[in-house]
């Protein structure tokens, strides 16, 4: 009780004491509110894609298996079906294993509404039931629904998906609505909470995985395919069972599977990690953009708290006086620090409530990113419980890293020189010692953030002036499935070739092309490749490669310049010689020194039929404006007919104007073809590449922006207060015949050797930030000369005028006044 009572009474008398000054209180608080607020803000963007737990039932207990491909090192890679059911029938560490697909679906209410694209998760008939998730209305799937291709068209639809479509109509249950042509009995709504599995994708409805062949209209049944590694499965751990005892188990099953398996799925491996993990690996660009973020934040973190601990120092000086009575008085040393921490505790906290503020709107400016897709990719960063935690923890860490130091030191006085309000030259130069060595480190990270900016900028700039390899300008895309409404092979020749034949005769078009992927599409189609004559690692036989299928028109239409060779003919069709194009960075890895033309290569998926090399074509930019040279090859459409493509219209004029002729066309053909990526290259080249790019440098140059200030204020400040400890050595030196100038140059003088000892380390710790950022940022190369500099230029002239303004007050002190200074 009289513990509860003291701390009471050092709350209020702290209170008391930031309440008299109000000027270093605002100053204080509003330092480490820049510093939590930021840091806040960049959590709960890792929060919503790396950290926040999937939102069902014990999510700790809940990991990812995958069976990882052998030819992708550190790649995690899909579960077939049919594995996924072996595991599932064999494991024993398991309570139950789920597995899932997304996929795109035509959807219409009712048979006479029109049908617009969604996306629904394929899943098991347990799904629910592992994840521990209760239907907020009707129920789940029945293990029955699982069991038979394509008998049980039933569905449960995502609770916002309801709200929106169906006006959150509780009488939904029973309903029959239209996916891909086929009629499904809606059985079940899910809970408001449950938004998928994950991070980034919402569905709007979930549907038997065992129904997936009846919707694709293919000849192939996807659950029975164990070439077909595109299942994500989870699984709910058995209480005691660890995630290692479950990764041997399921390799032992994984190994009895073997002789069902081609030689290159034997060399997979079966996987169990956490969901953290499983993020990190499918992902890592991003989670390492997070991490290189976070980092780059927790030194505006570190700045601000050198800020404080730097005006807790000096304000020990004015309390010395009292401190020393205190002391005198009987005061223990160990009560002292408590009350000083009491109000280094009170500032962390009126900065943390301050700084979410700053964070809400950080926020706010996170929500705006846009990934440019029809389906429901939302990144969603929440100012929820979590950061708010995440920010009283950064509060109660900053109040030790600011205010531990300044408390043991202001504690210990020298009580004579103090209770005379006199300091001695040591204490003096202890005191100056540890500020100087504050503003240091102050001027160092601030050129590290500096220095991480102009990384950035020259990336951006790079990005816009740099060309990618392909047409921007006048094409307008649309994208088409007609696995959708279940067309034949047939039906899906018959219905590109009347979509081009009709296209070319609307005003305005120039020029079609059709291609199953567009450049800069984060959905790039991957096939396993083996180039003959290539020697891969033992137990490797072939190489992922990104994709297009392309007609031949693409290459003129999009402008993508063949170097060497030719582009398809109409003669390229089924029943000839299979041909490809492939790109200089493909000819250079796998056929160094040789001429590509007349070379061949094998693709998995084809049956591993010999393509030859017609042609090679410039290497452009394919999922990312600023990655590196990579291989990519082309197919003739003729020879690989695919049901999922894009038209892309080469137009006289804004190709905007030709999104509304097109898409009636389109009905004319199928009034149930849903279209769907209708969009401008130029606006998608902007969204995918200039927005993103230039929200990365907007974030790290307000972090630059913010660490600078704070630099320069605890400068200022640490000048200001050695020129008012000086105060009669100036007088002094003034009245014997010291010039304005020679005093102004003293104290810049002590202001730019700080400045030049921060520039210079800051600049050898920026080099190995660099090589981080270089390394972890796909393409972003290393900062060029201009930017070391330029920065280091820049951060001199600011430091040297922060310290202008005490200097010349100094240069301005009167003698007389000065020898009176006490």
């Amino acid at each position: 009780m009289a513990f509860l009572q003291g701390v009471s009474e050092e709350i209020r008398y702290a209170l008391r004491l930031l309440v008299r000054n109000p000027g270093f209180t605002a100053v204080a608080t509003l330092s480490l509110a820049l510093g939590i607020g930021a840091n806040s803000a960049i959590f709960s963007l890792a929060d919503a894609l790396l950290l926040r737990p999937l939102p069902i039932s014990h999510p700790d207990s809940v990991v990812a298996v995958s069976t990882d491909p052998a030819t992708q090192s550190g790649a995690m890679g899909g579960v077939s079906y049919p594995d996924y059911r072996d595991f599932r029938d064999k494991t024993h560490s398991f309570d139950g294993l789920a597995a899932m697909n997304l996929s795109r679906v035509s959807v219409a209410k009712s048979a006479s509404d029109s049908a617009h694209l969604r996306g629904a998760l394929m899943v098991s008939g347990n799904f629910f039931q592992v994840l521990g998730v209760e239907p907020a209305l009707g129920r789940g799937f029945l293990a029955e629904e699982d069991a038979v291709a394509g008998r049980n068209p039933v569905a449960v639809l995502a609770c916002d998906f309801w709200r929106t479509d169906f006006s959150a109509d509780p009488s939904v249950i029973g309903r029959t609505m239209r996916i891909n042509g086929i009629d499904f009995t809606i059985v079940g709504v899910a809970p408001k909470n449950f938004t998928g599995v994950d991070q980034y994708v919402r569905p709007h409805l979930f549907l038997p995985a065992a129904m997936s062949q009846r919707l694709s209209a293919s000849t192939e049944n996807p659950i029975e395919d164990r070439k077909n590694h595109e299942f994500d499965v989870k699984g709910r751990l058995k209480p005691g069972v660890t995630r290692e005892q479950a990764q041997a188990e399921l390799a032992t099953i994984w190994k009895g599977l073997e002789p069902l398996h081609s030689l290159a799925d034997q060399q997979r491996a079966a996987r169990v990690r956490t969901e953290l993990q499983a993020r990190v690996i499918q992902d890592p660009p991003d989670a390492y953009l997070i991490t290189m973020l976070m980092a780059l934040v927790g030194v505006v973190l570190i700045i601000a708290c050198a800020n404080v601990a730097n005006l807790l120092l000096g304000r020990a000086r004015g309390r010395s006086r009292e401190i020393a009575i205190r002391l005198a008085l009987g005061v223990t040393r160990a009560r002292l620090v408590r009350q000083l921490l009491t109000e280094s505790m009170l500032l962390a906290l009126l900065g943390a409530i301050v700084g979410v503020g700053f964070a809400y709107g950080g926020i706010r400016f996170l929500q705006t990113i846009q990934i440019p897709t029809d389906l429901p990719i939302i990144i969603s960063p929440q100012l929820d419980g979590r950061v708010l935690i995440f920010s009283l923890v950064c509060a109660m860490v900053s109040a030790l890293v600011f205010g531990l130091a300044p408390a043991l030191r202001s504690s210990k006085p020298d009580l004579v020189p103090a209770l005379k309000s006199t300091d001695s030259g040591e204490s003096s130069r202890h005191r100056l010692t540890g500020r100087n060595a504050l503003v240091i480190a102050q001027v160092a990270m601030s050129m590290v953030l500096l220095i991480a900016t102009g990384m950035l900028l020259d990336g951006f700039r790079h990005a816009l002036v740099f060309s990618p390899g392909f047409r921007i300008d006048h094409i307008l895309t649309m994208e088409f499935d007609t696995s959708l409404t279940g067309y034949t092979e047939a039906q899906n020749r018959d219905f590109y070739r009347n979509l081009l034949e009709k296209a070319r005769a609307l005003p305005g078009v120039r020029q079609l092309t059709v291609s199953s992927t567009v450049p800069l599409s984060p959905a790039q189609d991957t096939q396993s490749v083996a180039p003959e004559g290539y020697n891969f690692p033992k137990g490797q036989s072939t190489t992922p490669i990104f994709t297009s299928v392309v007609d031949e028109n693409y290459f003129d239409v999009m402008q993508v310049a063949l170097v060497r060779g030719r582009a398809f003919k109409p003669t390229d069709k089924e029943g000839t010689p299979a041909v490809t194009v492939v790109n200089e960075a493909f000819a250079k890895t796998y056929w160094p020194g040789q001429d590509a033309i007349g070379k061949r290569l094998r693709i998995e998926k084809n049956k591993n039929e010999w393509f030859q090399v017609v042609g090679v074509a410039k290497t452009g930019k394919y999922t990312f404006a600023a990655e590196p040279p990579m291989p990519f090859l082309y197919v003739a459409v003729a020879q690989n007919p695919r049901k999922s493509m894009y038209l892309l219209t080469n137009s006289y004029a804004d190709p905007a104007a030709l999104a509304v002729p097109l898409r009636e066309l389109v009905h004319t053909l199928d009034p149930d073809l849903p279209v769907f990526n209708v969009r401008t290259m130029e606006e998608f080249y902007q969204v995918r590449t200039i927005s993103i790019m230039r929200m990365i440098v907007e974030m790290v140059g307000a972090m630059g922006a913010v660490g600078l200030s704070l630099a320069l204020i605890g400068l200022y400040g640490l000048i200001a207060f050695s020129v008012a400890r000086r105060t009669r050595e100036i007088g002094i030196r003034m009245a014997i015949g010291a010039a304005r100038s020679d005093v102004l140059n003293m104290v810049l003088r002590q202001g730019f050797k700080l400045s030049i000892a921060g520039i210079c380390i800051g600049g050898a710790i920026s080099v190995a930030v660099s090589r981080a950022l270089t390394a972890g940022l796909v393409g972003l190369g290393q900062p060029n000369s201009a930017t070391y500099v330029i920065v280091p230029l820049v951060l001199f002239l600011v430091t040297m005028a922060s310290c202008y303004l005490p200097a010349r007050r100094a240069s301005r002190t009167d003698p007389m006044v000065a020898l009176r200074y006490e």
